[in-house]
């Protein structure tokens, strides 16, 4: 069962205090599983959710009730496969600037960084024209960026290189997983859609 004022809790505790919100993060010890299981589906089911009630109601084209179980599909993989392989690659690339690789540190700052960019797509999907809210996302490099400074033993400057490299990470492969699913499943739909 999913306890959704953790959900919330923990959201609301990462935006207003990336800082503290680590330590707890570090201190709690926490398994991939468990942060898995009770913060990054349950969110991802929200941001799915809302991706297909927004199709579902703003569908001008008159496209089957498929059309958004596809678009809320896309955005459940394309926020999945992201946080899974970008915290592949980091726990790989990690011995180039700490002493140990750590993959359940790399899940966690990949899954956490994204929430805002979470809350701000479930309220996009929804209610499309408010898209330019997204922007607001971005304040999850910042939460990375504190995330990466908690780690012991790494200079400033390994700091910095690690934050650079992580951010680029998500932001490509982000990228690449959202064009793939989408012209993969998108492309189904349509090539489909005359036999429906």
């Amino acid at each position: 069962m999913v306890d959704l004022r953790m959900l919330r809790e923990r959201a609301r505790y990462i935006i207003l205090h990336p800082v503290r919100a680590w330590e707890t993060i570090n201190s709690e010890k926490r398994t991939v599983r468990t942060v898995q299981g009770s913060f990054l589906v349950p969110v991802l089911i929200l941001v799915s959710l809302s991706a297909f009630l927004g199709s579902l109601i703003y569908n001008p084209s008159g496209l089957s009730i498929l059309f958004p179980l596809i678009r809320a599909l896309k955005q459940f993989i394309c926020f999945y496969f992201t946080v899974l392989l970008s915290a592949w690659v980091l726990n790989e690339i990690s011995l180039a600037f700490v002493q140990e690789k750590n993959y359940s540190f790399n899940f966690k700052l990949v899954t956490y960084s994204f929430t805002p960019l979470y809350l701000t797509v479930i309220i996009t999907r929804f209610l499309p024209d408010l898209a330019l809210i997204n922007f607001l996302g971005l304040y999850g490099a910042y939460i990375m960026y504190t995330g990466i400074s908690k780690i012991e033993n790494i200079s400033s400057k390994g700091i910095l290189r690690y934050f650079i490299v992580a951010l680029l990470t998500v932001i490509i492969l982000y990228l690449a997983i959202s064009w793939i699913s989408r012209s993969v499943l998108e492309g189904m739909y349509f090539a489909f859609a005359g036999s429906i």
